[in-house]
């Protein structure tokens, strides 16, 4: 039977797990270093002689990528992230803010309540808030003015 090198690399890839176990004391980082290695044994097939321990020259291999990675990460800051490490204000500051918001336009006159509903956050043109209201564009303008002072005033207090 004709030599082949995937068949003898397939036979030693047990070994090469329990190998890899044993140096990273951790099954993922054993399967990524084994995977690795497999890699790098495919790329420099053409460096293997035929008739010497392949077995040797695989752990060797797994050895060194080991160690360099073990060096690599000396100098590498690592940041590890949990499942909801997410940059999200938390829902009570929105809630209080919500809530401040509230009181500020509840403490506006009852002309200006209407022309910020309108107007901000209706959307309305200033025309059509106008003529909703049966007042000049002056007049909403100047309403609009004011109760965003207002608001201004408040919130920032």
């Amino acid at each position: 039977m004709a030599y082949s090198f995937d068949m003898e690399l397939v036979n030693c890839i047990p070994n090469l797990q329990r190998y890899a176990c044993k140096l990273t004391r951790d099954a993922s980082s054993a399967e990524d270093l084994t995977q690795d290695c497999l890699a790098r044994a495919l790329s420099r097939s053409h460096r293997f002689e035929p008739g010497t321990n392949m077995q040797a020259w695989l752990t060797t291999m797994l050895k060194n990528l080991h160690f360099n990675n073990l060096q690599r990460d000396k100098h590498v800051t690592k940041v590890e992230l949990w499942d909801h490490a997410m940059s999200v204000e938390p829902a009570q500051l929105s809630r209080l803010v919500f809530r401040d918001v509230d009181k500020a336009f509840d403490s506006l006159t009852p002309c200006q309540r209407k022309v910020v509903r309108l107007v901000a956050i209706e959307g309305r043109p200033y025309q059509e808030a106008a003529e909703k209201l049966n007042v000049s564009i002056g007049t909403i303008r100047s309403r609009l003015c004011r109760a965003r002072e207002r608001l201004n005033t408040l919130m920032a207090a």
